[in-house]
């Protein structure tokens, strides 16, 4: 039987959109009678966070963890979307915040950009971030800790983040991982914009 944790990395305050995706997110899993549970931690060490929930979440004995990011908009019907495709990892892929606007799915490791374009359908990929991404717990067990980490990238000349290091970390050990494109087009990256008054002109 599936146990969903819903685990959220945050600072100290989460984007209204969110807390609408997440409310009508968790109330359809209720009326589905999903077993499920939302577990935050307030931080600003990513990877520290993402590490300490799944924590959290293996005590309570949860089958998969739901991440999402609080910066997120997400359908209701995300979780179910995402268990369906039974798949250890699959997530979707969304846009980043700032221009340049780029995916933030990954299709080979050895060109950043080389990024997800897909319209349709569930694809494998050599990575992608963890804004929305459904993750089957056995995976954990196989990788170790920490299961989320930096590292540096001497082609790039920079820091890989916490969900590189998880997709790397997996990838090593047997485990793909999928992005579902249809979802992909429903969910958004909520961001920040300054407004002037040349914008009126």
């Amino acid at each position: 039987m599936t146990k969903l944790a819903i685990c959220i990395p945050a600072r100290n305050t989460v984007h209204t959109g969110f807390a609408l995706s997440l409310s009508k997110l968790t109330s359809h899993l209720t009326s589905l009678k999903v077993e499920h549970v939302v577990l935050f931690n307030l931080g600003s060490v990513i990877a520290q966070q993402r590490n300490t929930l799944v924590q959290e979440a293996l005590d309570v004995d949860a089958t998969h963890i739901l991440w999402l990011d609080s910066d997120m908009h997400v359908p209701a019907g995300t979780a179910i979307k995402l268990l369906e495709h039974n798949k250890h990892i699959v997530a979707a892929a969304y846009s980043t915040r700032v221009p340049p606007y780029k995916s933030v799915g990954f299709n080979n490791a050895d060109d950043v950009e080389d990024r997800f374009d897909a319209t349709r359908g569930l694809h494998k990929v050599y990575a992608v971030g963890m804004g929305c991404m459904l993750v089957d717990t056995t995976v954990y067990s196989y990788i170790g800790k920490p299961w989320h980490n930096y590292h540096y990238n001497k082609d790039t000349d920079n820091l890989s983040g916490e969900d590189i290091y998880f997709c790397d970390a997996a990838g090593a050990a047997g485990f793909d991982v999928y992005i579902d494109a249809d979802l992909s087009h429903e969910v958004a990256h909520y961001g920040t914009k300054s407004f002037r008054l040349k914008d009126t002109q």
